[in-house]
């Protein structure tokens, strides 16, 4: 069928899209035969240059067809699977971890805990590197990284975590964030630099405040809040690592692939170029792979202690919970 364009916009009329204005989909839908067999090469872009002209994606009839390659597509010899056990407290103290029961669990390989992880403290930003790899002493907040398994399907290593025993003192913790900056809230953090628990200050100043409030007409004061949000795109976060000898390879989705590169060296102390870095295909992003995430942490520490391949992917529920979306 070749629909019209008014056909086509009917037909989509149910699906919301606040990237395009729906204009390249339109064009997609539109306009599909002119792409049914694409030229094995691109080609000159468009005679007379590109700008201010439509110009059909090197990459588009691939996706479209089913055919590109995302990290959970990648099958590597003798691949292990891995999964994170996470805190199920907003804030509490470590007392005692128990990995007997799941390293004994036939098929896992590997369990890792805080005691076999590096101490380097990373984050989105040097001046928020407050996020351990595995928790130490404490956990803040529901998620929180407790201990990692490898082992030969997801199904064991989800029987693994829950053969894990984490014994809990749980703590105060804060969820406003004004009441978090008072006197005597509990501390989320203990080193001085994040006193009252303050991670950063910025401090903007535009114009004379005063003056404009003197001058104006009518003055309203408002509190205004915002909802929690996350990106949700349609490809959970995914990383695949492999190492040969004293290089590894992590393929990965991320927006930031220099990045990921960059804090991988950190924490493993080790050359960054002894690290290589694919980011295949994103599944969407919008930010939330902006960053280096536990799994792409966790599954080159796996690969390192099991000597094999380890494939590390979020569920939707735990995608939510790693969330560096917007906070209320």
């Amino acid at each position: 069928p070749r629909p019209s364009r008014e056909e086509a916009a009917r037909a989509l009329s149910g699906n919301l899209c606040r990237c395009t204005g729906y204009t390249k989909i339109l064009d997609a839908v539109v306009n599909w035969h002119e792409h049914v067999n694409p030229s094995p090469s691109p080609g000159p872009a468009v005679e007379g240059g590109a700008v201010g002209k439509s110009v059909p994606r090197i990459d588009g009839p691939g996706l479209a067809r089913g055919r590109a390659v995302f990290t959970d597509d990648i099958r590597l010899p003798g691949m292990l699977h891995g999964k994170i056990l996470t805190s199920p407290h907003a804030h509490a103290r470590i007392l005692k971890i128990e990995t007997t029961r799941a390293e004994a669990l036939p098929g896992v390989k590997a369990v890792l805990t805080a005691a076999d992880v590096p101490e380097t403290c990373y984050g989105v930003s040097p001046a928020r590197y407050d996020e351990q790899v595995l928790a130490t002493d404490r956990v803040r907040y529901i998620g929180d990284e407790v201990a990692a398994v490898a082992a030969v399907d997801e199904e064991t290593c989800r029987r693994a975590l829950d053969l894990i025993d984490v014994e809990y003192e749980v703590l105060p913790a804060v969820f406003d964030p004004f009441e978090a900056m008072k006197e005597g809230a509990p501390r989320i953090h203990d080193h001085p630099r994040f006193e009252n628990n303050i991670n950063t200050r910025v401090d903007w100043h535009f114009g004379d405040v005063e003056k404009g409030f003197a001058e104006a007409d009518v003055i309203r004061e408002e509190t205004f809040t915002g909802n929690r949000t996350y990106q949700s795109p349609m490809e959970p976060h995914c990383a695949v690592a492999q190492w040969e000898g004293d290089k590894v390879t992590v393929w990965t989705s991320t927006q930031v692939v220099h990045y990921v590169q960059h804090q991988l060296g950190r924490l493993l102390e080790i050359p960054e170029g002894n690290i290589r870095v694919v980011m295949t295909h994103c599944g969407g992003g919008f930010g939330g792979k902006a960053q280096i995430n536990p799994l792409e942490i966790c599954s080159v520490l796996l690969a390192k202690r099991t000597g094999r391949p380890v494939k590390m992917r979020y569920t939707r529920e735990e995608m939510m919970h790693f969330s560096r979306g917007r906070h209320k």
